[in-house]
């Protein structure tokens, strides 16, 4: 993360971007990914994250400059039982992540979530099986105006796998108008069924976001 900043900082100052394949080490798609958002991004820092599917430094949130997505793209959210514990992949595994992120709204500003729309990959047997649960609400309002969403994917499957969760008017209340404005999203990835299956999100190019949040921004009355 604290070389995308430098490469940010670098590229809003006007000066010509290096070619970033002579840098040290190898440059993937991934990090081309996150400066090209972060550059027009109105906030890219995480706020927080815990747990063992995001560890700091693995994750980052990016805000565009209209204000209308929130992507959310992650370096290390997968499980792998190809390479876990025989106690792994006799029975289940599953990571969790939780993002606590500002939204930092102007005072006259409201916000709300209409669409998100979700990306990973899955590499799965007959009988195997992998799930995702999120749960979000935009704080500080409680769980109680929030949603949560739930897909599995079954194999035999082997590739993207990809879910658009639609919030029709009224399911989700918005937040902001001078109240300290905040995503909190709680992910859990499972995968269950025994070795040799992975499964991820993000995508399996890493060059697409594994959550984008679709955001209706209005004036306050």
């Amino acid at each position: 993360m604290a070389q995308v900043r430098k490469l940010i900082k670098f590229v809003r100052s006007g000066k010509t971007l290096p070619d970033l394949t002579a840098t040290r080490g190898v440059v993937t798609m991934r990090l081309h990914m996150k400066i090209l958002l972060a550059c027009g991004a109105a906030l890219t820092l995480p706020a927080y994250g815990a747990q063992d599917g995001c560890p700091a430094g693995s994750y980052s949130v990016v805000v565009s400059p209209d204000r209308t997505t929130l992507s959310i793209l992650f370096d290390k959210f997968h499980i792998d039982t190809s390479t876990a514990t025989s106690a792994v992949t006799a029975g289940a595994a599953s990571k969790v992540c939780h993002i606590l992120h500002s939204l930092n709204l102007p005072a006259n500003m409201s916000l709300g979530v209409y669409k998100v729309d979700y990306r990973g990959f899955a590499k799965l047997a007959s009988s195997q099986e992998a799930s995702l649960e999120v749960q979000y609400a935009l704080a500080p309002q409680g769980n109680e105006h929030g949603r949560v969403f739930r897909r599995k994917v079954k194999g035999v499957h082997e590739g993207d796998y990809i879910f658009t969760e639609n919030i029709g008017a009224g399911q989700m209340k918005r937040i902001g108008c001078g109240i300290d404005a905040k995503l909190n999203v709680r992910i859990k990835l499972g995968l269950s069924g025994g070795a040799d299956a992975m499964v991820s999100l993000d995508s399996s190019d890493g060059t697409t976001a594994a959550m984008v949040y679709h955001l209706d921004v209005k004036k306050c009355n």
